[in-house]
């Protein structure tokens, strides 16, 4: 700036003037620091645009031949694929890929097929191609199922996740009730004071009746292969573990308000119905709608919520489950629900089942607290 506004001379002169000592011997000139600001000077940038590598590197790193968009693959989801195939067309499309020897599919496709292939066996059996239109969409189901099974949605009072944690719920139905009954006798105390002696007496009768009932939903939905699940809980009387039809995520938004009264997948048949009329198609043709194995007195309980209700008590293998873990096996291959007792199997309890399932976990009429967490469980037979 100094250059430009006095020239070259009077910014020698200055600069002379400045940074110069004079001894008796010779004027010796002092150099400035780099910091100091006499030797700064102002250039303008001239904008230069990026220049991507030729085509033909980018081919030649990126090939069918080598492993590198393999490799890369790997560390992505599916969604990071389709913003990797929207970057360069060489990824994204077929025609870009041809140089490329992929038979006639783009590299995210290719790559996608890969990390299916290279799955275990029984993973690969969870998804399948048919009614798929991509392989990253295949790649894109194959992750949700290899996700920790949790509770995604809860229905009903008295029910709520441990921490945030989705696999975690705490169920409290009798506290719950008790401290809304408690409640109402304080307001009324203040008015009567009698009034509070009486429900105090007859609290034990009103709490005898009461029938709260909520549900916990999976967030898998298992159309083939072979899932294995475990449900640990602490002492509690009419739990039930089993599987529903998927429900659809905009019904529970707007209904799950509606439901703090309670929640029983086999009462509200008109609501199941609507909540699950968008993935009708994807039923097959079993009419086993819920199913769920009642831990007492380990009946099974199924419906196909329009004229079927039935409690089998009579499954080879009924056996009572108060407290500990309790497995469940779902064999979509074969159509059957085999239940587990803390590592023990007790038998299949239903069969005849296709189509699409979730896991659920229902209490209806429970009077105690109850903690419940749902993980993968390990095949019994690896």
């Amino acid at each position: 700036f100094f250059r430009m506004s006095f020239g070259d001379n009077a910014s020698n002169d200055a600069t002379n003037n400045n940074y110069s000592t004079t001894t008796s011997s010779a004027t010796t000139s002092y150099r400035p620091p780099p910091h100091s600001t006499a030797r700064r000077e102002f250039h303008t940038r001239t904008l230069t645009r990026y220049n991507p590598p030729p085509m033909r590197v980018v081919r030649a790193v990126f090939s069918k031949k080598n492993d590198n968009v393999l490799r890369l693959a790997s560390f992505l989801d599916a969604v990071d694929l389709i913003n990797l195939a929207q970057t360069c067309r060489l990824f994204g499309s077929a025609a870009g890929a041809a140089a490329t020897d992929t038979d006639g599919v783009s590299l995210i496709e290719h790559a996608a097929h890969h990390l299916i292939e290279s799955a275990p066996a029984h993973e690969q059996n969870w998804v399948l191609w048919k009614g798929r239109t991509t392989w990253v969409e295949v790649y894109h189901e194959l992750l949700k199922l290899r996700a920790p099974p949790s509770f995604s949605s809860i229905l009903g009072s008295g029910i709520s996740h441990v921490n945030n944690n989705k696999y975690h719920v705490y169920v409290s139905l009798r506290e719950q009730y008790r401290q809304q009954q408690l409640q109402e006798a304080i307001q009324q105390a203040k008015r009567q004071a009698n009034l509070l002696i009486r429900r105090k007496r007859s609290r034990s009768k009103s709490l005898s009746s009461s029938a709260v009932s909520c549900v916990a939903i999976g967030n898998h939905i298992m159309s083939h292969g072979v899932h294995f699940v475990q449900f640990t809980m602490t002492c509690v009387e009419k739990i039930a573990f089993g599987i529903i039809r998927p429900f659809d995520e905009y019904w529970i938004d707007e209904n799950s308000d509606s439901c703090i009264d309670g929640f029983s997948p086999f009462e509200s048949r008109s609501d199941m119905i609507d909540a699950t009329s968008s993935r009708r198609k994807y039923w097959g043709e079993s009419n086993v709608h819920c199913c769920l194995y009642k831990t007492f007195p380990g009946t099974c309980e199924w419906t196909d919520w329009e004229t079927t209700h039935q409690t089998i008590a009579d499954w080879c293998g009924i056996e009572h489950a108060l407290e500990g873990n309790v497995g469940l096996l779902l064999d979509l291959n074969a159509g059957t629900l085999s239940v587990y007792k803390n590592g023990r199997r007790l038998g299949v309890m239903k069969d005849g089942l296709s189509g699409e399932y979730c896991w659920l976990m229902s209490i209806q009429g429970a009077l105690n607290s109850t903690a419940v967490q749902i993980k993968r469980g390990y095949f019994p037979n690896h």
